[in-house]
């Protein structure tokens, strides 16, 4: 079931039990909503397979999207504490309705992973509330650290109508380009920032699909 659904699998199992007793047992009044609770819960959180393609090309690494979701806004230029140097933040949004799963977007070590309690945002809030300090707000911040010793940091925003995400890599895990490595109940916003030497290849309102959406290249670090 995991391979088809974020549930757990004795959960999933449960949902297709219910409907057979209910087609057996209850009435038709009775069977159709629950029919369709169903339907929607597991069409929620629903998992798609992910056709990854190789993350090294000519003299960039490529940086792809980590989820499903829409493009919002697209900072170059920026700095925040959490990120050494100059860096270019893209803000993703992932709806309700889009497909929960998180994938690695490149291959690498998960060198710092930390969750933060506090105040959740609306994935839908304007622009500006997600330019201010962070240490208010229920957050997870990841960073990837590829195989060309690239940090990337990917910072989970809670929704008001969702919930934190659930990884299960750890600080110190390594993985494959396009592995899943946890999935965002409900959705809610995704922050990557990238060094500022990558070239940002996304767009406001893009739509984002994991494994084939890039969302930069990244030059490779000066040897020293």
């Amino acid at each position: 079931m995991r391979r088809f659904f974020f549930l757990p699998p004795l959960f999933s199992y449960g949902m297709f039990i219910s409907i057979i007793f209910a087609f057996s047992q209850l009435p038709l009044i009775l069977e159709i909503p629950l029919l369709l609770i169903t339907s929607l819960v597991l069409f929620i959180f629903r998992r798609s397979s992910v056709a990854f393609q190789d993350t090294i090309k000519s003299d960039s690494e490529i940086f792809l999207s980590p989820t499903h979701g829409t493009v919002e806004s697209v900072r170059h230029h920026v700095t925040i504490p959490d990120f050494p140097g100059i860096c270019h933040e893209v803000r993703i949004s992932i709806s309700f309705w889009d497909e929960k799963g998180l994938y690695l977007p490149t291959t690498g070590e998960v060198t710092y992973l930390k969750a933060n309690k506090g105040k959740r945002l609306h994935r839908h809030s304007p622009t500006e509330v997600f330019y201010g300090p962070v240490e208010e707000l229920a957050h997870t911040d990841f960073i990837l650290t590829s195989k060309n010793q690239t940090g990337t940091l990917l910072r989970f925003i809670d929704c008001s109508t969702g919930k934190r995400p659930s990884m299960w890599l750890k600080s110190g895990d390594r993985g494959r380009g396009g592995a899943c490595f946890g999935y965002y109940p409900f959705g809610g916003t995704l922050l990557i920032y990238v060094p500022a030497s990558s070239d940002i290849l996304v767009y406001e309102k893009e739509q984002v699909v994991p494994g084939q959406t890039v969302i930069a290249a990244i030059k490779d670090l000066p040897k020293g």
